[in-house]
Parts: structure tokens; sequence; C-alpha cells
């Protein structure tokens, strides 16, 4: 009898099946090791890109690489478009709503609002996701939208301080004594939040699966 086990293929096989998703793959991870070098040896924000958080690449990246597992099983391109969709759609959400929120009480000045109509468009490509059945409103991407709606009207509501001036942008109604470190926390925990929504953006609940299932057997069952 013949013991041997059916042959795997190794990474070059990969890289030659999925050559996109592979490149994208590596170029992540190798934005997450440059990002992770920045910020141990103390640069928490990275001037080339306009001052951003140094982890923000990290946060793409890892939607880029939970994508591209996800779909492994549909075509190269297919899985490729969705997990940049997801990674873009993140990042552009989170800089509509933060541009958004300076001028909820006066006009948005001409260059802004063309900056964040392009930043709404771009966050919007997500519904190409919804639609193809790509991404789902899982129990936790509903649970850490909640959270982000929270912290973010909390924010607000403290008077919304930035991190660059530690000053106050509106009136604070819920008084709160900031240090630089709490502003820092409460800015970029709510784009952790909007980063682990589109996370999860790609699970599934067991419980949502198996109503789909016994709906499927049902309606076979009737044909």
């Amino acid at each position: 009898m013949n013991n041997e086990q059916p042959w795997a293929p190794g990474f070059p096989a990969l890289v030659i099946k999925r050559p996109f998703s592979s490149a994208v793959a590596v170029m992540a991870a190798l934005v997450i090791l440059v990002s992770l070098v920045l910020r141990l040896g103390g640069h928490m924000l990275i001037g080339q890109l306009n001052n951003m958080d140094a982890f923000t690449p990290v946060m793409i990246s890892i939607l880029l690489l939970r994508g591209l597992y996800a779909m492994r099983n549909d075509t190269d391109l297919q899985a490729v478009s969705i997990a940049l969709i997801g990674a873009l759609s993140f990042i552009f959400i989170y800089e509509a709503i933060y541009k958004l929120s300076f001028y909820i009480v006066k006009p948005m000045p001409p260059e802004e609002l063309r900056e964040f109509l392009i930043q709404m468009g771009t966050a919007l490509t997500a519904l190409a996701g919804f639609a193809f059945g790509k991404f789902h409103f899982s129990r936790w991407s509903m649970i850490f939208t909640a959270a982000f709606v929270a912290l973010y009207a909390f924010w607000m509501l403290t008077g919304y301080p930035q991190v660059n001036t530690t000053a106050n942008v509106y009136w604070v109604i819920i008084p709160v004594r900031y240090t630089w470190d709490m502003i820092y926390a409460v800015n970029r925990g709510t784009k952790v939040l909007v980063f682990l929504t589109y996370l999860f953006f790609y699970s599934k609940d067991r419980a949502a699966s198996d109503v789909k299932r016994r709906n499927t057997a049902s309606a076979q069952a009737a044909d």
C-alpha cells in the first residue's frame, strides 16, 4: 500500500497560482514590520505621511491580510479587489467622519468639502462588499460599531480635544480633565473600533449561517 501523503503546494506554487494576493500579502507584511520598527523606535507619527499615526498602516495591512484569507476560495483578483475595498473604506470612512466633526456648527469650506466628498465616495465602495455577500454585519461588527458611536459621542461631548493642539474644538458638556495621553487614547481608540468593525465584516455569525442553511433546505424540500 502506498502511504505517501498527497503533495501540498508550497509558497512558490502559491505565488504562481495567486500572484496578486501574494504580492499584496508580502507588501502588507513589510508595512507591518516597518511600522512596528518605527513605533518601537519612538516614532508615534510618520512625518512623510502627513503625521499619520504609526499604527494606522498596521491596521490597514491587517485588514488586507484578513480579506485575502477570508476569500482564499475566490479568484485571485476577486480576493485582492474586495480586500482593497475593505481597507480603503476603513481609512476613508474614519477620515470623513473626523473631518465632518469640525463643521457641525459652521459651513465646510469648498476645498474641505471637495476632500470630504472624495473620502465619502471612497468609503461607500464598501457597499460592493455587502452587495456581493463578502461583507456581513456580524454580531461583533455591530458591537464594535456601537462602541465606536458611544466613544466618539463622549469625545465630542467633552469638547473634542485634539492631539496636535490639546485644545477643545467645542464647548464642554461633560467636564473631563484631559491629559495629552488621554486625548491620544480616545482619538486612536475611536479609529481602532472602526478597524475592528471592518475586521469582523468578514465574519459570519454561526446562528445566521444555520438559519440560512435551514431555509435553503426547506426550500429544496418544498420543491
